[in-house]
């Protein structure tokens, strides 16, 4: 273990996002022993697309918003708050006041608390060539993958927000954009469902699903079928951009309740089912995945925290 850091932290923070973000900084300010463990800095946020509902910013990119974040952290370290970055969390052990934290490569670090803040990655539809073509076609996020897709004929897989902004982000590159939605209406912000619909680029498949995504080296097409008619079609398509949601990431927590959906329970405060772990943003059961709610959602656990450990003996 590296000579500089502590025995033992006051809390250790899984995740990067805005809400371990946020929730770092309070900590420091807070006068706390800090360690942010996580395989990159912004989180959700630096995928993200225009982001128009962060105060402050009338509009800024995911990106942008993310690098700025990640600067005002980096800001505190040597002043009680330690980062390592590019690495995963395999095991959360112990007790308060004192947890273990193991990473990947079998090192292990010990804190009074842990915050996670690990937020959620996106769900998959688990038919044929998704796993195959990931990467060679198949994305899980426009926002990053767009530019490829210049003047290509793409496919949107989902009805809801997540699919809403992938087609927003890929009719300013892409020929045409399918959307195809396994319910019989698109749901979601209904300023971003008019951008989109009312684009000629864009088609909207209702109550089509799919079933097979084609393709050798990269995709060339994606099977769907009519779940009215039970008609099946391939579309010829460079892409499929597979956005149905988001699943909590936190395959590392074997110790705090979940809810059905794999999120944390937590209280208002962010207390989870066990003394001394907490959890803020899109990993716990609280409503309302965005940035700003993660990032006040941070802030608020941290704080939690602090107050928490200034109770306990010795």
């Amino acid at each position: 273990m590296d000579q500089n850091l502590p025995d033992i932290f006051d809390t250790i923070i899984i995740g990067g996002g805005a809400s371990g973000i946020t929730a770092a900084i309070y900590a420091v300010r807070k006068n706390l022993k800090v360690l942010m463990l996580t395989k990159n800095i912004g989180g959700q946020a630096a995928l993200s697309g225009d982001v128009e509902n962060y105060p402050g910013y009338s509009m800024i990119s995911g990106e942008e918003l993310a690098r700025k974040f990640g600067a005002e952290l980096l800001s505190f370290k040597g002043k009680g708050l330690w980062v390592k970055e590019g690495l995963e969390v395999t095991d959360i052990s112990g007790a308060v006041p004192n947890f273990s934290v193991k990473i990947s490569d079998g090192e292990e670090f010990h804190s009074k608390t842990v915050i996670i803040a690990s937020g959620r990655i996106p769900r998959m539809l688990g038919i044929s060539g998704e796993k195959e073509l990931l990467g060679k076609g198949v994305s899980t996020c426009a926002t990053n993958n767009s530019p490829f897709f210049k003047d290509k004929d793409v496919a949107v897989v989902g009805g809801g927000n997540c699919a809403l902004d992938a087609a927003f982000s890929l009719i300013k590159v892409a020929r045409t954009v399918t959307m195809i939605n396994i319910t019989d209406s698109l749901s979601g912000d209904a300023i971003l469902m008019n951008n989109v619909t009312s684009s000629e680029k864009v088609k909207v498949l209702n109550n089509h699903e799919a079933v097979e995504i084609l393709g050798d080296a990269s995709v060339g097409g994606i099977k769907i079928i009519d779940k009215l008619t039970k008609k099946e079609q391939i579309l010829p398509v460079s892409g499929v951009f597979i956005e149905i949601g988001w699943t909590p990431s936190a395959p590392f927590d074997k110790l705090t309740e979940k809810n059905e959906k794999g999120e944390i329970k937590v209280d208002q405060f962010g207390a989870s089912s066990v003394p001394g772990i907490f959890a803020c943003g899109d990993v716990n059961d609280q409503v309302g995945e965005q940035i700003v709610i993660a990032a006040g959602e941070g802030a608020k656990t941290a704080l939690k925290v602090a107050e928490y450990i200034s109770k306990l003996p010795n």
